[in-house]
């Protein structure tokens, strides 16, 4: 190619269509080869890095899920706790209770049998009155031998008799305030029993509910060790993409290019100007033979050897960048093609010996260069090699 005038307007034009072209092939899915090009191995690291990103949030979202379950898991375990907590307090109560009624009953025996002997002592004062007489039973009572004994006795007797009424008296009252105090404990032990059996009730229930937590958490702590080791399978995944990338580009930067690799880049950029594929690859392997180093002995550069006008023109700041070269290179042989009206041959002479040579001869130009120019790359292109 030697010549590219007129393309200033019209790269202007095209422009969208270089950056769109750009845009295609960077983000260009396609199945992974025996030789993947670099546009393909980019597609997979983008889509291994929306996994890794989908699975790193489901993780993320479990661990969440985890942390929640394991604050119910604590705080049902805090609850079952405090309820143990009550029901031993709940039996220390019992226990307290029931020493207390063993205290009140023995008292209560106690002041029992202290009212029987009172009440037997009274009952035997009645039987001498009703036998003897008051008197007479003071008399036979304090074995008096005289008058004057009698009254000097009578009164202490008296005394006696009428302290022993107030005691049994005392006794009845105390008596009768242990019994409710034994039948308030035996209600009290009773509510305390009950109080357990709620309790006890209640710490089964817990005990159901940690039972269930832990069974969740174990669940959800297995699936997301399975999402983190997909996860970890992902990123080393996308490490080793990564990698075979940054090598492509390395020998990209050194002018290496695969067939598979150019392929793919001529078809990403080729598909928006409407261009056959294999037409840009006879183009190339004339004018290159595919060396992204080439330099023609005019000083065209490049896979489709751009000269530095042309280039300079189409915007193709590194002629060496296979990406640039070969985007430069569709988009002015594009333009040839709508000039000549959709004819090939003439396009293809235009790119070789410029296209005022051809308007100038009505067609393909007597040169033998442009003519084994044009006739090898037809032949290429129409036997698709």
């Amino acid at each position: 190619m030697r010549t590219a005038g007129h393309m200033r307007g019209c790269w202007q034009r095209w422009a969208g269509g270089a950056a769109l072209a750009l845009l295609i092939l960077s983000n260009a899915a396609s199945p992974v080869h025996a030789a993947p090009s670099l546009s393909e191995l980019e597609s997979e690291l983008h889509d291994v890095h929306l996994n890794l990103v989908a699975y790193t949030a489901k993780a993320n979202q479990l661990q969440q899920a985890e942390n929640q379950t394991q604050g119910q898991l604590n705080a049902v375990d805090a609850q079952l706790a405090a309820t143990q907590a009550s029901i031993s307090a709940t039996q220390a109560s019992i226990k307290a209770t029931r020493q207390r009624m063993a205290a009140t009953s023995r008292r209560l025996l106690a002041t029992r049998r202290s009212l029987g002997r009172q009440q037997g002592g009274l009952d035997a004062v009645l039987l001498y009155t009703e036998q003897y007489g008051p008197l007479g039973y003071l008399a036979v009572l304090m074995h008096v031998a005289s008058f004057g004994d009698f009254v000097t006795r009578a009164s202490d007797v008296i005394e006696v008799a009428s302290f022993e009424s107030l005691l049994v008296h005392s006794l009845n009252r105390d008596a009768n305030a242990i019994h409710r105090d034994l039948m308030r404990l035996a209600r009290s032990q009773a509510e305390l029993a009950r109080q357990k059996a709620s309790l006890e009730q209640q710490r089964a229930q817990l005990a159901s509910v940690a039972d269930q937590r832990r069974q969740v958490l174990a669940t959800q702590q297995g699936e997301k060790q399975q999402e983190l080791k997909i996860a970890a399978s992902l990123q080393a995944q996308g490490q080793k993409l990564w990698d075979a990338i940054q090598q492509i580009k390395a020998e990209l930067a050194d002018g290496q290019v695969s067939q598979s690799q150019l392929l793919s880049i001529v078809k990403s950029i080729a598909s928006v100007y409407g261009i056959d594929p294999l037409l840009i690859m006879a183009v190339i392997r004339e004018e290159s033979g595919g060396n992204t180093k080439a330099v023609s002995s005019a000083g065209a550069k490049g896979l489709m050897q751009l000269m530095p006008g042309t280039a300079s023109e189409l915007g193709v700041s590194d002629p060496f960048n296979p990406v640039q070269n070969v985007h430069g290179g569709i988009a002015y042989l594009s333009y040839l093609i709508n000039l000549f009206k959709g004819n090939i041959p003439f396009a293809l002479a235009a790119y070789n010996a410029g296209p005022n040579a051809v308007k100038a001869y009505g067609g393909i130009p007597p040169y033998p260069e442009t003519r084994n120019y044009v006739k090898n790359i037809m032949w290429m292109y129409e036997h698709g090699i």
